[in-house]
């Protein structure tokens, strides 16, 4: 029996993806490894969101084929579907695969009886039984599933729609089967992920929507949560708004990237809302739920990016206390308007600017636990802790907290006491 072994980089998205081919090689009678030196086949799943992105993709393929130089190398993903001419030049990369390939990878990479790899369809796979989507999510007590892929905005920065096309929904009634086939296998806290996910349903005929996929995943019985991933914030509607709260089931967290509070650098980047209303939005979804929290994305030294500007950033973030901020430099990506802008921000202004938002937010986080010790709320529990003895998991609204317990309790939904606040994460104790 060959064995294949995956890597992934990057979103939620390809971390789904990823899954998916796991259960294709596994019905086409594969075994799968954790081990890369066990493997006749490596998947590495890349991503090319950033020029570090870029930078341990090829970094991870070439590590990979020191390690196990007999196996052959399938790299797809984001960074594969832009650069398959430069991957196939890589000692042991036999396939290079597109994102649009993934639900073929089995069928391209192909098995001959000689047992070699031939990169065509073999009679041997037509036989592996068809199913759509996922059955389980490896190594997670919650599951990620993709609705949506693809995005039909055109952000000035932003590479990823070049590697993934406009918009395309998952009908729906795929998605419950797979939701249901999921809860089924005993999770309880299913996590939307897409490209664009407010987007979905727009090319649709069947008038098909974000708001719709909620309400009929809100039906399934035994399913806990439903989370949304990132979610543009021109896409959060007034209806969205309201079908999270007549929906009890979904998270009051929202993933709302915000890239700069300077209106003037969100018109350069081509984003499709402005200062006001991303400020509008946070004020009615805290409104709306007591327990909301907030998490975003922030771009440091956007070209032309003042100090009055950054200042601006800052401010925002100071209004709407997030309790995660993922802060990135801004990083050219071939093919993008913004590779060609002027005024560049580099060197130490960058990493000071870095640096100075760093320090703020990891208060603006203490700042949104703190008022959350001495409840008691519910965590799903997805592991063991660093800390030997104990537990971690996750509330509704995304705290994390540690607790002691004495067995493992992964996939777990417990009533726990928050205790105390420390940076990052909340400890507690059962109540």
């Amino acid at each position: 029996m060959k064995k294949v072994y995956f890597r992934t980089l990057g979103c939620k998205v390809n971390q789904y993806e990823t899954q998916s081919m796991r259960e294709q090689f596994l019905r086409a009678g594969f075994e799968t490894t954790e081990n890369a030196g066990q493997a006749d086949l490596m998947v590495v799943n890349t991503c090319t969101v950033t020029e570090e992105a870029d930078r341990k993709s090829r970094f991870l393929i070439r590590r990979l084929s020191r390690e196990n130089s007999q196996a052959a190398i399938a790299v797809t993903g984001c960074y594969a579907t832009q650069n398959a001419g430069e991957l196939e030049k890589f000692p042991g990369v036999r396939f290079v695969i597109p994102n649009r390939g993934k639900e073929e990878i089995v069928e391209r990479v192909g098995l001959k009886e000689t047992g070699d790899f031939c990169g065509a369809k073999d009679p041997f796979f037509e036989k592996a039984e068809s199913v759509s989507g996922i059955s389980y999510f490896e190594d997670r007590t919650r599951a990620f599933v993709k609705i949506q892929d693809g995005c039909d905005h055109a952000c000035s920065y932003c590479k990823i729609v070049l590697a993934r096309g406009p918009s395309k929904s998952r009908p729906l009634p795929q998605i419950t089967s797979e939701v249901k086939r999921l809860v089924s296998e005993g999770y309880r806290e299913i996590v939307l992920a897409g490209i664009q996910l407010g987007a979905y349903g727009n090319d649709l005929a069947d008038g098909s929507d974000l708001v719709l996929v909620l309400k009929e995943l809100g039906k399934i019985r035994d399913l806990k949560r439903i989370r949304l991933s990132s979610i543009d914030p021109s896409d959060v509607t007034p209806e969205l708004i309201s079908a999270m709260k007549t929906g009890s089931k979904i998270c009051p967290h929202f993933h709302l990237p915000l890239q700069s509070g300077d209106d003037g650098i969100l018109k350069k980047m081509r984003r499709a809302y402005r200062t006001a209303h991303y400020r509008k939005i946070v004020a009615v979804l805290r409104n709306a739920f007591p327990d909301f929290s907030l998490t975003t994305d922030v771009m440091v030294g956007f070209p032309g990016e003042t100090e009055q500007a950054f200042e601006h950033t800052v401010e925002i973030l100071q209004e709407i206390r997030p309790l995660k901020v993922h802060i990135f430099p801004f990083s050219p990506r071939e093919g993008t308007l913004a590779a060609s802008f002027e005024g560049r921000i580099k060197g130490k202004i960058l990493e000071g600017r870095v640096k100075r938002l760093q320090a703020i937010c990891l208060n603006l986080a203490q700042d949104f636990q703190r008022p959350f010790v001495g409840r008691t709320m519910e965590v799903l529990v997805e592991g063991e802790s660093f800390r030997e003895g104990w537990q971690i998991g996750h509330t509704a609204n995304y705290l994390g907290v540690h607790f002691a317990s004495g067995k493992t309790l992964a996939g777990k939904m417990l009533p726990i006491c928050l205790k105390e606040s420390r940076i990052g994460y909340l400890l507690g104790e059962s109540c």
